[in-house]
């Protein structure tokens, strides 16, 4: 019986109870009692109407509560009996709640759920944009924009500088050494995300200086796992890039800064005192002044940026800083951090949530359907139970009870199944997801499962429940239930609930089709190198070793001719950006004679090997000689980049040209045209690329200085699965101190 039903019998109690005190107090009155004493005496004969009116309630709800509970009951029997179609409404509902609860759990956890910061909506991420470079791309900051914001913008209340890398890890004995992600912060930006450490102390501004303390902060992780949760880790000594490190904090698992892969974060000690703006390879965070927005922001800290010349003349190079300001209009962009956090994944996400809720669309639609022919099947028995006295609202409430055995059963098995999907994809899902140690299943995820698990129910029982309200069961019971199943009322909603699933079928299908069709296209593009069995890995050479230009270029030489010695390695080479791959982009401005403006370009440095391991076509010129016997001031450029410095698509113009790095960089000379290369992915066209030798430079003040970190790219005869243990073992011979990672076929 329902909720309206319960309160209708109420009311009929309550005129019952006052029919007997009416009748009660009309015998005393006859008897000659006045009317008020007559109802004092009658309502005292009968007892506490309220405490009368709430037994019954009590018990009304008892009814119903056993009646509910009989129906589920009867709804599990009958279900149990029907173990095929159960299982197949089971199954098909698991499907579809499964995939929105997993979808929800990603989206909510990724896109939606505030970041694990104080006051998280004040936080906005600042970049910076060069106005010259063909595709207005992001550029990395210089220290000397942060002291600029820092002194002059008073919309931004806290700023913090930062930049990502590798580090490599050891305990200072015999131990091969291990690669950590490691991040380098100013001493503002742990008090700007306003995240205390789990233990000990962040950095102070006076240990943030050159020649300031060793130190280091190390993550929960790397707590747990490396030192074992010891609890006097503050003051050990932990061995980062060759140089002993006090550790004196760590940071909880939620300060995923700026990616859950960091394991260290090391102080970045800028230069406050030096002329010069600094390196190019900075980001940062900041939080916003109380009433302050990303657009007051974004507006204020551009009419404060050309000031940077003021405290910071020139350039690294010894250029003046206001020629860079004038030539490359850098502009600042301000952004929420979360949006910068996930702009990239975030149309990716919605895009499958959108897909999740098809999928639950149509096996909401096919359980119904289901659930349609069942109760056709079963009019003759409907018939008789009305015939013996069942209310078609009983006959209607079985449906209901099975409806909601079959979704709430399928609600549980797909959160856990929800569950795994999400343990699965934490433990091997691809690194770049944007805050994927926080997914989870958390109440959020079960409160939305369970709203679809109530959508479900009234989904599936809908349908049947008007089909048996329409229907004359007496005819059942007369006939014998022959002919009804395929009337025309009947006939029409099954054709509209197939009509419904056919749509949005159609639109999945759609949806497949122009995915599977971009796939296609994209399988089809030329990357501009051939990856066939080329396998990649990296190193990052630590610099308290290897300060000395030479001793990094003797390195990778070294490794180069030894890898190239091993059985069935046919090519090898280093390169400081393997294509299609993720990170920050080397930007670097470049002048052409009788141009008017520089032009940005991304620069990649590679070795005389590099070219040939990846099958990268040479239109024009030569490429370098061998690592380290470079001539001074060579340079090799993409076909792109010819079109772009000197219109010339053949690259037979460009070999041999002059091409200045501005604004008073060096000069090179143009020995090559290299074929285009996408870098970023398939969709993006090839960027125009400048690659320069990883060689000694003749003049280190306004030359580029050799690499540390580079990526060994090796050819083989067969399939790379076995290169990677003998590269180990050389790279382990030549520095045990240098560990390898990122080992992937290309």
């Amino acid at each position: 019986m329902r909720w309206r039903s319960r309160r209708s019998r109420l009311r009929d109690l309550d005129a019952e109870l006052q029919a007997h005190v009416e009748m009660a107090a009309q015998d005393r009155i006859a008897r000659g009692e006045t009317r008020d004493d007559a109802e004092r005496h009658a309502r005292h004969d009968l007892g506490d109407l309220t405490t009368i009116r709430e037994v019954a309630g009590d018990m009304l709800a008892r009814e119903w509560l056993e009646q509910r509970m009989a129906e589920l009951r009867y709804a599990v029997r009958g279900l149990l009996r029907t173990p095929v179609f159960s299982a197949t409404a089971v199954f098909t509902l698991v499907l579809g709640i499964g995939a929105a609860a997993a979808m929800f759990a990603i989206v909510h956890s990724v896109l939606l759920a505030p970041l694990p910061y104080g006051n998280p909506e004040r936080l906005v991420a600042i970049s910076m944009v060069d106005m010259r470079s063909p595709e207005l791309r992001h550029i990395l900051q210089p220290p000397g924009a942060y002291y600029t914001y820092e002194r002059l913008a008073r919309s931004v209340e806290e700023l913090g500088f930062y930049r990502t890398g590798s580090a490599n890890l050891s305990d200072g004995g015999s131990s091969a050494a291990e690669r950590v992600t490691a991040t380098w912060i100013t001493a503002s930006t742990i008090p700007t995300l306003q995240v205390s450490p789990l233990f000990g102390r962040a950095f102070t501004r006076a240990e943030d200086r050159v020649r300031g303390p060793d130190l280091a902060i190390i993550s929960e992780r790397m707590w747990r796992t490396r030192f074992r949760a010891s609890p006097g880790i503050i003051g050990k000594t932990l061995i980062v890039n060759s140089v002993p490190r006090t550790i004196i904090g760590v940071m909880p698992e939620r300060f995923q800064f700026p990616t859950g892969a960091t394991g260290v974060w090391l102080p970045a000690r800028l230069d406050r005192n030096n002329r010069g703006v600094g390196d190019f390879s900075y980001s940062s965070v900041a939080r916003l002044s109380a009433r302050a927005t990303p657009n007051d922001a974004q507006r204020e800290l551009a009419s404060v940026l050309p000031r940077m010349a003021e405290s910071f003349p020139t350039l690294e190079s010894g250029s003046p800083t206001t020629a860079w300001l004038d030539q490359a209009r850098p502009t600042p962009i301000v952004a929420p951090l979360r949006d910068e956090m996930t702009g990239g994944i975030a149309r990716t996400l919605w895009m499958l949530a959108a897909a999740a809720s098809l999928v639950l669309l149509v096996a909401c639609a096919n359980v119904a359907n289901l659930m349609l022919i069942r109760a056709d099947g079963r009019q003759l028995e409907l018939a008789l139970r009305e015939a013996l006295g069942a209310s078609r609202s009983r006959l209607l409430a079985q449906f209901a009870g099975e409806s909601v055995v079959l979704a709430a059963t399928a609600g549980v098995v797909a959160l856990a199944v929800a569950w795994a999907a999400i343990r699965a994809l934490v433990a091997v899902g691809p690194a770049d997801i944007p805050r994927l140690s926080e997914l989870s299943v958390g109440p959020a995820t079960v409160g939305f499962t369970a709203v679809v698990v109530v959508a479900a129910t009234i989904a599936c029982s809908a349908i049947p429940a008007f089909r048996i309200r329409r229907t004359n069961l007496s005819f059942s019971l007369r006939d014998g239930a022959r002919g009804e199943t395929s009337g025309p009322a009947r006939q029409r909603l099954r054709g509209l609930i197939a009509a419904i699933q056919i749509a949005v079928a159609l639109v999945v299908l759609a949806g497949s089709t122009l995915l599977l069709r971009t796939f296609h296209r994209l399988y089809q593009e030329q990357p501009g190198f051939d990856a066939t069995n080329v396998a990649t890995l990296r190193m990052q050479l630590p610099f308290a070793r290897y300060g000395q230009d030479s001793t990094a270029v003797n390195f990778f030489a070294r490794l180069t001719a030894s890898v190239a010695r091993l059985p069935g390695v046919r090519a090898v080479g280093v390169t400081s950006d393997l294509p299609l791959g993720a990170g920050e982009w080397n930007q670097r401005s470049y002048r052409v004679d009788g141009a008017a403006q520089a032009v940005s370009l991304p620069t990649r440095t590679i070795d005389d090997g590099y070219l040939a391991t990846m099958s990268i076509p040479l239109l024009a010129g030569h490429g370098f000689d061998r690592i380290g016997a470079q001539r001074d001031g060579e340079a090799i450029i993409s076909r792109r980049a010819a079109m772009t410095l000197w219109n010339d698509p053949s690259g037979r113009i460009a070999a041999g040209k002059r091409l200045g790095m501005a604004p008073n960089g060096p000069s090179f000379t143009v020995i090559g045209v290299a074929g285009d290369v996408r870098d970023r992915d398939l969709a993006t066209p090839p960027a125009a690329t400048v690659y320069l030798a990883q060689s000694v430079p003749i003049d280190p003040v306004i030359e580029p200085g050799a690499r540390r970190n580079m990526a060994l790219v090796v050819k083989t005869a067969g399939p790379t699965a076995n290169i990677f243990t003998p590269v180990r073992r050389i790279v382990r011979e030549l520095d045990p101190a240098v560990p390898t990672y990122d080992e992937q076929p290309m």
